[in-house]
């Protein structure tokens, strides 16, 4: 009698498994909750830096308005003045050229009709990152467009010939201008401490920058750094 023995052997059952619909949403919320713990601690940090960067990156802008006081005009030099426009956030740097011959010493706005002085090509405006906004504070920090002058909906403050910090008249402010800027999440309170950084220009132009940290154990309620 001959046997016959089948050649087919029984299906093994595979050690592998796909994912669970539970396994994946698992996984998800564990993402989740780690981007959610990063936002909180690395968040505030990066704002703090991104505050510190505008304001240097403004300090360095405003430096350049005594320099181009005096190379102006074939290096006869002319006044230049520093134009700031709250609503963008926008600095621009003007030369005083209008009128004849060597301009009459008070700012005239780039966009009026008739001799308006001229923006300075060859430095580049400063905009304001998203999220980096004025601050107003109380004594003794205030006000913050102290002397700068109002130009329509614009502040300016510049330089001439000796380098002193004058009005858009054209003549010398008494005592210092200042801005301050902080981060929109401080200023609402949804990243804390406050941090507000002051620059601060004096009658005889120059540029200090001051930290400051909002701190309710101090007097005038702030740390300066």
């Amino acid at each position: 009698m001959v046997s016959v023995r089948s050649s087919a052997r029984p299906a093994r059952r595979s050690s592998q498994r796909g994912v669970s619909l539970v396994e994946l949403l698992v996984v998800l919320v564990i993402l989740l909750l780690i981007f959610a713990m990063g936002g909180v601690l690395i968040g505030p940090p990066l704002k703090k830096a991104r505050l510190a960067a505008a304001a240097n990156d403004l300090t360095v802008l405003a430096q350049k308005v005594p320099i181009q006081a005096r190379t102006q005009r074939g290096g006869q030099g002319a006044f230049v003045f520093l134009k700031a426009t709250p609503g963008t956030g926008l600095f621009e740097l003007v030369a005083d050229t209008g009128p004849a011959p060597a301009g009459d010493g008070r700012f005239t706005d780039p966009s009026a009709g008739t001799n308006p002085d001229s923006l300075i090509a060859n430095v580049q405006p400063y905009r304001l990152p998203q999220g980096i906004v004025f601050y107003d504070m109380a004594a003794p920090y205030d006000p913050c467009w102290s002397n700068w002058g109002a130009s329509g909906t614009n502040f300016v403050l510049g330089v001439d010939f000796q380098g002193r910090a004058v009005g858009p008249d054209g003549r010398q402010i008494a005592g210092s201008a200042s801005i301050n800027l902080t981060h929109a999440d401080m200023a609402s309170g949804a990243v804390t401490p406050l941090v507000v950084h002051r620059l601060t220009f004096g009658s005889v132009w120059g540029v200090r920058q001051t930290r400051l940290v909002q701190d309710a154990a101090v007097a005038s309620g702030w740390r300066e750094y």
